[in-house]
């Protein structure tokens, strides 16, 4: 009997038994049954939840040597299934049975998800686990807050002068007589989600920006500027969008989200402050960190926790073109601004053909500039619909469903490589639909791949964050001619208000937008903090040996040092863990020992020998 063709209750034994199978033999001293319970090529992931660290193990030497001790160590313990079971199909695994599942460790409440396929040996038919996540949820004794533990402090006034919410809210953002347990730099999606999680932990986090307004990091970019991925993957945490928002979201619309969601969050939050430097004491185990704030004023904060969420493109990277200081046109890199730049009848050329390139080059387009994109290498590019949508596929189907909670712990069980390995495939078949739009633009000489090893955009991001488009039109457009287009050279010079190109022809230039990206956020580090923290963090995105984003999210090699950034959906999943992690380093249950080396996160940490006391705290209600 196939999987399909089981029933429910039959798959909801086989993962109860599966689960109660491998609490026996997490609780044993060997691990010889593990070769019982999963694939030889399966995954497991952890979030926190066995390892303290974001984890991947692939193969049953991996997974082995991954699992040995957690069991003692953790004392992981009532695995159950949540909920019923369903099947799905993964890749080349084929059919599973799949499902999600809790339990706890002496610490920690935890969720997961198990997907299992089915296998004969020796006549005796069963199930072996191809993916299992394991992920934090909460920390016993220091959960959310939520509907179940609300804030219950009185605010009615009975003596006169009494301060009421507002006055309060107004003292924890100005920090005169305390400061922040956590400074976080950057109040993009990955500053602000941070935050929240935070607060909804009762730590004490200042996030400060350079920018006028929340928001500013997308309400300042081109006039036309809307989200290439889909609604349903992009929602904020504890706060939805409205259900009568658009699919694709209008980076106005976004920006005004953002603002609204950090006053409803209550987050505290500084803006035209500029973050000028920090360093580290060790002994203290605290930064001390100087900023320029909106009066011009400089301020010194000696928060416990760093956190850099300045996006994760880093700083812009400018290239070195001859002429360039004298150039009479107007440059702009595709970080600023080119809404208050005259474009009507201009020549504007941009060099570069990714996703910023596009935008721009389609953004100049419609508002009358005469507009030629250079192309040095070459782009994947991949359609809205039908197939980038495919890559959203899993929030679109759950939207309205399933809680986005579950749906980011499903997205979770899948890890990059096994990612990688879905995304041949799927890329191949994105490629097929895609290909009238790919034979047009090849005919004008737009050179197109699908990624270094055929598996299209999606590994593009992960692996570098450039090189691909999701079109919304501009690929139209050059493939109609209507966006001239210069194929494989370079700018030799620019000589007076002339482009200068290697092959020797020339074209005027009154706008020179380069869309050239970003320099690895290694160095945006090393401008805030220094060489040493620079070198002692490495680098950053991209994956690691270990399976996971390198010093993303998780610990890194710098002590109470963090990294948070990517798509809203990476931002919203991850944040969880970063902030579980903070709020188990001040309450002293895990400390720092270390970096293991070839990780993607580096720092290890584990669990403290006992509770550091409680923290005592100045001028803010706990």
């Amino acid at each position: 009997m196939g999987i399909a063709e089981k029933t429910e209750e039959h798959r909801d034994m086989a993962v109860t038994k599966w689960l109660a199978d491998f609490e026996t033999t997490l609780a044993g001293d060997g691990m010889s049954t593990l070769a019982d319970l999963f694939h030889p090529d399966g995954y497991w992931r952890d979030l926190l939840a066995l390892t303290w660290e974001l984890k991947t193990f692939h193969g049953l030497s991996e997974v082995q040597g991954g699992l040995t001790g957690v069991g003692s160590t953790t004392r992981c313990r009532n695995f159950r299934l949540q909920g019923r079971t369903t099947t799905g199909v993964l890749g080349e695994f084929g059919p599973t049975v799949e499902g999600f599942f809790t339990f706890e460790t002496e610490l920690a409440s935890a969720r997961g998800y198990l997907r299992l396929v089915p296998v004969t040996e020796a006549g005796r038919a069963g199930f072996r686990a191809v993916t299992v996540l394991t992920a934090m949820l909460d920390l016993k004794n220091f959960p959310e807050r939520g509907r179940a533990n609300r804030d219950e402090t009185f605010m009615r006034a009975v003596e006169a002068g009494a301060d009421n919410w507002l006055d309060r809210r107004g003292a924890a953002v100005a920090y005169r007589d305390r400061d922040p347990e956590v400074l976080i730099i950057g109040a993009g999606q990955a500053g602000l989600m941070l935050a929240a999680r935070l607060r909804h932990l009762d730590v004490d986090a200042l996030v400060v920006d350079r920018d006028e307004r929340v928001g500013d990091v997308w309400r300042k970019r081109y006039h036309s500027l809307t989200l290439h991925n889909e609604i349903a993957s992009n929602h904020f945490p504890y706060l939805s969008f409205p259900d009568s928002w658009p699919v694709y979201l209008p980076k106005d619309k976004l920006a005004n989200w953002m603002e609204f969601y950090a006053d409803v969050m209550e987050l505290n939050i500084w803006t035209r402050t500029e973050f000028l430097g920090a360093t580290y004491d060790g002994a203290d185990r605290q930064w001390t960190a100087r900023l320029r704030t909106s009066d011009g004023s400089v301020r010194v904060l000696r928060p416990i926790h760093l956190v850099m969420a300045i996006g994760v493109s880093g700083l812009p990277n400018i290239p070195h073109i001859e002429g360039l200081e004298a150039f009479k046109g107007a440059i702009i890199h595709s970080s600023g601004r080119t809404d208050d730049v005259a474009t009507q009848g201009k020549s504007a050329l941009v060099v570069g053909a990714g996703t910023s390139a596009h935008d721009i080059a389609q953004d100049l387009y419609m508002r009358g500039a005469e507009v030629t994109m250079l192309q040095r290498s070459s782009t994947t590019v991949v359609s809205i619909v039908p197939s980038a949508a495919k890559a959203t596929q899993l929030f679109r189907s759950n939207e309205g469903v399933r809680p986005i909670e579950d749906i980011d712990i499903m997205g979770a069980s899948v890890p990059y490589d096994l990612v990688r390995r879905l995304h041949g495939p799927l890329s191949r078949q994105m490629a097929f639909e895609d290909r009238d739009l790919h034979d047009r633009l090849r005919k004008v000489g737009f050179a197109l791949d699908n990624g270094e090893d055929d598996t299209g955009f999606f590994l593009k991001l992960l692996r570098r964050l450039s090189g691909y488009y999701l079109n919304v039109g501009a690929s139209d457009l050059i493939a109609d001619g209507r966006i001239k287009l210069k194929p494989g050279v370079e700018i030799d010079r620019l000589e007076g208000a002339e482009a200068v190109f290697s092959d020797g022809s020339r074209m005027n230039v009154d706008l020179l937008v380069l869309a050239t990206g970003w320099k690895p956020l290694q160095e945006a580090v090393r401008a805030l903090l220094g060489d040493e923290v620079a070198e002692r963090v490495g680098p950053i995105w991209g994956i690691g040996a270990d399976g996971e984003l390198r010093n993303m999210f998780g610990t890194t090699c710098q002590d109470n040092f963090y990294v948070v950034g990517g798509t809203i959906t990476m931002c919203r999943s991850l944040s969880r863990y970063t902030a579980l992690l903070i709020k188990a380093a001040l309450e002293g249950l895990i400390q720092s020992v270390g970096a293991p080396e070839g990780a993607s996160n580096h720092g290890e940490v584990s669990i403290a020998g006992r509770q550091a006391p409680a923290r005592a705290m100045t001028g803010v209600d706990r």
